[in-house]
């Protein structure tokens, strides 16, 4: 079963994504440079600009939204978060936590540091739902075969 939505939990579901990566970003660049700062006194200069725009665009969304709406965005980005996190094995391929932040390519580093946001993401979402929402998501996830 394709899952299909109305439009603005569409839009919101998208904005939550651009969301995910701007914060992946700036947790990137904070994590590379804290590897390349040890020990010397520097200061990372901060970039909110891109999270809180995306921030206050889903905000406004959800202040537009219904409470059947905010659910049905609650599960669809689970469903989605899920999805993502099906494929770390291809995205994280062999790297482990040993691995040194030094020589570890940017993109492979954005990787690991947006797979440890989904995760956290996904448990908060999860711990929020209502059991009527928990028993959507479960059959949601076993029906899903993709979004339109």
């Amino acid at each position: 079963m394709r899952l299909t939505m109305r439009p603005i939990v569409q839009t919101a579901l998208r904005s939550l994504q651009g969301l995910a990566h701007a914060r992946a970003i700036a947790q990137s660049r904070r994590v590379a440079w804290s590897s390349r700062a040890r020990g010397r006194s520097t200061r990372l200069e901060e970039r909110p600009g891109r999270e809180m725009a995306w921030e206050n665009h889903v905000v406004v969304l959800r202040l537009g939204m219904t409470a059947e709406e905010l659910s049905e965005l609650k599960i669809k980005r689970a469903i989605y978060l899920r999805m993502l996190l099906d494929s770390a094995p291809k995205r994280l391929q062999d790297w482990v936590d040993e691995d040194q932040l030094e020589d570890m390519p940017k993109s492979r580093l954005f990787e690991w540091v947006a797979y440890d946001l989904e995760c956290l993401e996904l448990e908060q979402i999860e711990g929020t739902m209502t059991a009527g929402e928990e028993a959507r998501y479960v059959r949601e996830v076993v029906e899903f075969k993709g979004f339109e």
